[in-house]
C-alpha cells in the first residue's frame, strides 16, 4: 500500500515543483520532491489505515457480521444515533421518491451497544442488502498518528421493507484511534446529513440470463496475453430483419448474437465465422464499408486489425468472412475501439483506431503526462474494397495512450471532426477536419482535458441544437484526499492537478464549438474507475442522460483492486 502511495504522491508533487510552487504548511519540510514525498506518505499513512478499517466495517454490516461490527465503535460514542424515521417523500422526475430522515441535532455519549442498535434498527428498514460502504472523503491524523479525524461519505444501496430500490446517502463527522492489529474504532459518529432516493418501480431489470446473453468469461490473469480491454460491444442489425443484434468479444472468443423479436437471442458466431479470432479482439464496429447494403464488422485488436464481410449482400445467407489483409487494414496496433465516419465526403466510411499501448510490459512515460503510446490509425476507404492507412497524412496519427474517439461535426461545417480520450494525463485531442487533413484545436476550443480518459461522447443535454461533450475519466478519493495536504494557499497547479483526480467531465458547447467546463454546475460526476459509457436518453423524455460503468479487478477485500 505504501509503494501505491508514494506513486500518488510522487504524481501530485511533481506537479506541483513543476510549477514552481511549495505552499505545504509543515514544520521541518525540506526543498526536496523525495523528502516530500516521505513526508506526505507519513501522513497518508494512518488515513488510509483508518480508511481501510473502515472497508472492513462496510463488510461486517453488510454480511450481518454482528461482532465484527461492534469491533467497529469504541465502548462510548460520541455523536448522532442512525436515525429509523423516515421523513414524508416527495415526488421527483424518472419516477422516483426522495425523502430525508429524523436526524438527532445534539451530539451526545451513546454506549458503543446503543450505538450499534441503532444501526441495526435502521437496517431492519432494509428487506435486501446489495451494498454498504463508509468511505473516508478529507481527514487529519495527530502527530503520533495514532488519532484520526474525519469527514466521511456513507450510503446503503438496497430494497426497502416494501421490496423497491432504495439508495440511502450521508455524510457523518467521524473519528477514532488505532487499537491493537490494525482497529480504529470509532468513538465519534455525528451524522450531518442523510436522505434516500428510491425508485417507485424497477427501471432497469437484469434480464441476460432470460434473453440469452448471460456469458462469464474467466478470470483476466489467466489470459496474461490478452490484456485489461478484450471486451467490447457493438449493435446493428447484421441480418437486416429491422431487429437490432448485438456483437461482443471476449477473450475466449466472441459473440454474436441475434435478436429474435421476443425479447431473446441466440448467438451464431460460430455458425458465420467470427467466433475464434487467431488473436482476441478488443472491440467491434458495424459499418457497410462496400456500400452494399449489410453491415459489415471490423474488429480492432491488440495486434493486426480485423475486417469481415457480411455475405448477406450477394448471397442471401448470413456469413461473414475475413478479408483484413486483402483490404489492408491487417495493420498491427495496440487497438482499444475504433469509430467510422465519412472524413473526406465520398460517400464511403473511414475508420479510426485508437491505439493504446502493451501496458504492464510497457509503462507511461509519465503518470501525469504519457506521451509514449502507439500511433493511432486512420483508414481511408478507397471504393474498390480496399483501404489506405493514412493517420500520418490527415495529421491523427496521435501518439498518445488513446483509448476512445469519437467523430462530430463540431464546427457544423458538414464535415466530420474527431475527438480523441487519452489517458494517463496525456491531453485530449480536438482534430478539426480542415479539408484533406485535421488540425488538433483542443486547447483552443476548451477541451483539452489533461485527465486519465477513457471514454467520449457527444450529446445535445441543454436542447440548444448544438453538441455537447462529455469525457469519461477516473476520480480518485484518495487522491482528493491527497491533495488537500499541499497547503491552504492558492496553488496555481490546482486545476491540473484536479484534472487527475477529479472524475467525469462535462463541455458545453457554446455554440460555435467551443466549449465550456461545467462539470462543476452540472455535476459533479465522481465515478470511480470509470470506462466508456456517456450519452443516451434512458427514459424517452427527449433529454439525454448519462451513464458511466466502473470498476476495476477485484480482490478478495473491498480494499484490494
Amino acid at each position: 500500500m505504501r509503494r501505491l502511495v508514494l506513486l500518488m504522491l510522487g504524481i501530485l508533487v511533481a506537479l506541483a515543483l513543476a510549477a514552481g510552487v511549495f505552499l505545504l504548511r509543515m514544520p521541518g519540510t525540506g526543498s526536496g520532491s523525495g523528502e516530500l514525498e516521505e513526508q506526505m506518505a507519513a501522513m497518508e499513512e494512518p488515513t488510509e489505515a483508518f480508511a481501510n478499517a473502515l472497508h472492513d466495517c462496510s463488510q461486517a454490516i453488510l454480511l450481518g457480521d454482528s461482532k465484527g461490527t461492534r469491533a467497529c465503535f469504541a465502548g462510548t460514542v460520541t455523536g448522532t444515533p442512525f436515525p429509523v424515521v423516515a421523513m414524508p417523500p416527495r415526488q421527483e422526475p424518472f419516477g422516483l421518491l426522495l425523502h430525508g430522515w429524523d436526524l438527532a441535532t445534539t451530539p451526545a455519549p451513546i454506549p458503543g451497544d446503543d450505538f450499534v442498535a441503532s444501526l441495526e434498527e435502521l437496517l431492519d428498514h432494509f428487506s435486501d442488502l446489495e451494498d454498504m460502504r463508509l468511505k473516508v472523503k478529507t481527514s487529519e491524523a495527530t502527530e503520533d498518528h495514532q488519532r484520526v479525524t474525519a469527514r466521511m461519505a456513507f450510503w446503503i444501496i438496497g430494497r426497502d421493507s416494501g421490496g423497491r430500490r432504495e439508495w440511502l446517502r450521508g455524510w457523518a463527522e467521524i473519528s477514532g484511534t488505532k487499537g491493537p492489529d490494525e482497529t480504529w474504532p470509532l468513538d465519534r459518529f455525528t451524522i450531518t446529513e442523510m436522505d434516500s432516493m428510491v425508485a417507485s418501480r424497477d427501471i432497469f431489470i437484469d434480464v441476460a440470463r432470460e434473453a440469452g446473453l448471460a456469458a462469464e468469461d474467466p478470470p483476466v490473469l489467466e489470459h496474461p496475453t490478452v490484456g485489461l480491454a478484450a471486451y467490447g460491444a457493438a449493435t446493428g442489425d447484421v441480418n437486416n430483419d429491422g431487429l437490432m443484434d448485438l456483437f461482443s468479444t471476449g477473450s475466449d472468443g466472441n459473440s454474436l448474437y441475434l435478436n429474435n423479436g421476443d425479447g431473446t437471442f441466440r448467438d451464431v458466431a460460430a455458425e458465420v465465422f467470427v467466433h475464434v479470432l487467431p488473436r482476441p479482439a478488443a472491440a467491434g464496429l458495424f459499418l457497410d464499408y462496400d456500400n452494399d447494403g449489410d453491415l459489415d464488422l471490423f474488429m480492432s485488436s491488440f495486434g493486426p486489425q480485423y475486417l469481415f464481410e457480411n455475405r448477406l449482400v450477394p448471397d442471401g445467407v448470413l456469413s461473414f468472412r475475413d478479408v483484413s489483409q486483402r483490404a489492408g487494414v491487417d495493420r498491427p496496433a495496440v487497438g482499444f475501439s475504433a469509430v467510422a465516419a465519412d472524413i473526406n465526403g465520398d460517400g464511403l466510411p473511414d475508420i479510426y483506431v485508437a491505439s493504446y499501448n502493451d501496458y504492464g510490459r510497457i509503462l507511461p512515460d509519465r503518470w501525469d503526462a504519457g506521451r509514449n503510446g502507439t500511433p493511432n490509425l486512420l483508414f481511408v476507404n478507397q471504393g474498390d474494397g480496399t483501404f489506405k492507412e493514412q493517420a500520418a497524412e490527415w495529421g491523427v496519427a496521435d501518439g498518445r495512450w488513446s483509448y476512445a474517439a469519437a467523430f462530430a461535426d463540431i464546427d457544423e461545417d458538414g464535415d466530420q471532426d474527431l475527438y480523441v480520450a487519452n489517458d494517463f494525463g496525456g491531453g485530449n485531442a480536438l482534430f478539426m477536419n480542415e479539408g484533406g487533413r485535421f488540425v488538433d484545436r483542443a486547447s483552443d476550443r476548451g477541451v483539452y482535458d489533461g485527465g486519465y480518459s477513457m471514454g467520449v461522447s457527444f450529446g445535445d443535454y441543454d436542447r440548444d441544437g448544438d453538441l455537447d461533450l462529455h469525457v469519461t475519466k477516473m476520480s480518485s478519493t484518495a487522491g482528493r484526499r491527497i491533495l488537500s495536504r499541499l497547503g491552504t494557499g492558492e496553488l496555481p497547479s490546482r486545476d491540473r492537478l484536479n484534472e487527475l483526480a477529479g472524475g467525469n467531465a462535462l463541455y458545453l458547447n457554446l455554440g460555435d464549438g467551443v466549449f465550456r467546463d461545467v462539470s462543476g454546475e452540472a455535476g459533479p460526476f465522481a465515478a470511480g474507475w470509470a470506462w466508456g459509457g456517456g450519452f443516451i436518453d434512458i427514459n424517452n423524455d427527449g433529454f439525454v442522460d448519462l451513464h458511466t460503468p466502473n470498476g476495476f479487478l477485484s480482490g478478495a477485500s473491498m480494499k484490494d483492486t
